[in-house]
């Protein structure tokens, strides 16, 4: 279970290390593709990786919006290894999208785990977790 919040830096060369506690979950390969939200970045084992494009292909690709959803996720996908001292690329191309600079922040959210800026991950705490849990109609 990827779960978790933790921030790395990223190097010269576009590496980052993974933290310690996501490599188990991740195994020996995965996917690093954009997220949902603008500027920020995915990484998805293998098995759940499958699991979402088995979503994506339930999709009526008849419709303009959903080739748009496939294309966003599937273009910008990559397939990743770790290299023997934990750390992955993210090509250039991803960093600039996600505008990673320095400090790049990992937050594991279940089956996936979001890439950030340490800029940007500013914006993904939620100050009042009652009042959207209650606008969701979520009851714990």
């Amino acid at each position: 279970m990827l779960i978790g919040k933790y921030t790395n830096a990223l190097d010269a060369k576009g590496r980052v290390f993974v933290p310690a506690a996501f490599r188990g979950d991740l195994g020996d390969r995965f996917v690093l593709t954009r997220g949902a939200e603008d500027k920020s970045l995915y990484i998805y084992p293998m098995d759940e990786w499958k699991k979402f494009v088995e979503k994506l292909q339930q999709l009526p690709t008849s419709k303009k919006d959903s080739r748009m959803i496939i294309r966003h996720f599937c273009s910008n996908a990559t397939n990743c290894d770790m290299d023997s001292q934990g750390r992955i690329l993210i090509p250039q191309e991803l960093r600039e999208k996600a505008e990673l600079q320095k400090e790049v922040v990992f937050i594991g959210t279940v089956n996936r785990i979001e890439l950030w800026s340490a800029e940007n991950a500013k914006d993904t705490e939620v100050e009042d977790i009652g009042a959207l849990l209650e606008s969701l109609d979520i009851d714990f």
